[in-house]
């Protein structure tokens, strides 16, 4: 084992800022701005999780989307801060006569046999201005990817992550609910 040292930061007032001019523009290939799970372990939450909980944090990591799995992590649907909203969860308690505090995700979340997605092989062709035309068209925030191959989500795309990785901005404007925007498709 090594032993490492600590060292004081107090004299250090400069962040090393990359040079790199490696950033992905609309015409790099989609596969440039996608989040892909087999690199980076997918954003969770557990299916017996109060809604509430997962509204607190959602709101403290900045995540405007996470993935419901159930005790063996199997894919059961998605949770947004839509879904979250007090509106929303003011109205599936009274639905279900439960109390707000009382529901878990799996009552407010979007279940996986309502939603669409990308499919992987389609993305690894495409370009970066593909995706996000397609997100601005209709109105997404978030797209998962699925791997028809292996059959598992493979990775997700998001409109925020596309805008920090451009550096510009993406307008959706409007936030639909995954189930509006899945309603709406069928």
């Amino acid at each position: 084992m090594r032993n490492l040292e600590l060292f004081s930061t107090a004299s250090i007032d400069h962040l090393l800022w990359s040079t790199s001019t490696d950033s992905p523009s609309l015409d790099s290939p989609a596969l440039d701005v996608f989040t892909d799970f087999d690199v980076a372990r997918p954003i969770v939450v557990d299916a017996s999780t109060s809604a509430v909980a997962t509204a607190i944090i959602m709101e403290q990591t900045h995540a405007f989307m996470r993935l419901v799995v159930d005790k063996n992590n199997k894919f059961l649907g998605v949770i947004t801060l839509q879904e979250l909203s007090d509106h929303n969860l003011f109205v599936t308690a009274k639905k279900l006569d439960l109390t707000v505090d009382e529901l878990l995700v799996t009552e407010v979340m979007v279940p996986r046999e309502e939603l669409q997605a990308f499919d992987y092989q389609q993305i690894s062709t495409a370009k970066v201005s593909d995706i996000v035309r397609l997100l601005q068209q209709n109105n997404l925030h978030h797209m998962l990817v699925i791997d028809h191959e292996l059959h598992h989500i493979r990775g997700l795309i998001a409109a925020s992550d596309l805008a920090r990785k451009l550096n510009m901005p993406i307008e959706i404007h409007q936030r639909p609910s995954f189930s509006q925007i899945f309603s709406n498709a069928h």
